[in-house]
């Protein structure tokens, strides 16, 4: 019996926070008035506004409490005439990665990362996501061995006739040395 009445309790208690909590978060509407003495008024309902005063009502939006806050607008000022006339300045091309052969020919499979990167310089795009992984048993355990696979891209001019240089690297090591000629159609 006791029981019920504190189960009665608590729920009376969380409704009346409820009801509470619910009456200040609802936003609404208020009316500001001035009368003849130059007393400010405020009401929630505009025909309790005495008629002589109802041309002078200033309607105020009151934000709900659980909104977020509004950021006012920027203001930003329509461009001048200068600036409109102004010519668009197009962004550069990327520099050209493109690998005369007097480089290319010091390039050898077998080479580290490190000399190619001393020798050629840093890649146009570089391609490192993928990973090889390689697994066999031993008496007893499981050896896993993970590669991983790299490509550098040195990217030439297709428009100056230049070729794209591939370079494949397994654990930082050159393995395939590739020349990709620009189409020619």
């Amino acid at each position: 019996m006791g029981g019920d009445r504190l189960k009665t309790i608590s729920l009376s208690f969380f409704i009346l926070i409820l009801l509470i909590r619910s009456a200040f978060a609802w936003g609404g509407e208020v009316y500001k008035w001035v009368d003849e003495r130059g007393t400010v008024h405020f009401d929630e309902d505009p025909y309790k506004v005495p008629e002589m005063f109802r041309d002078r009502v200033e309607r105020i939006v009151v934000p709900d409490a659980l909104d977020e806050p509004m950021k006012p607008l920027e203001e930003t000022p329509p461009p001048s005439v200068a600036e409109a006339e102004r010519p668009r300045v197009s962004p550069s091309p990327p520099p050209s990665g493109f690998v005369p052969f007097d480089k290319f020919k010091h390039i050898t499979e077998g080479m580290s990362e490190a000399e190619v990167l001393s020798r050629l310089g840093p890649p146009t795009q570089e391609v490192r996501d993928e990973a090889e992984v390689k697994g066999y048993y031993t008496p007893g355990s499981m050896v896993k061995r993970e590669v991983v696979i790299k490509r550098y891209y040195y990217i030439g001019d297709p428009d100056l006739g230049e070729r794209t240089t591939v370079i494949h690297f397994k654990n930082g090591v050159v393995t395939k040395i590739e020349r990709i000629f620009p189409p020619t159609w």
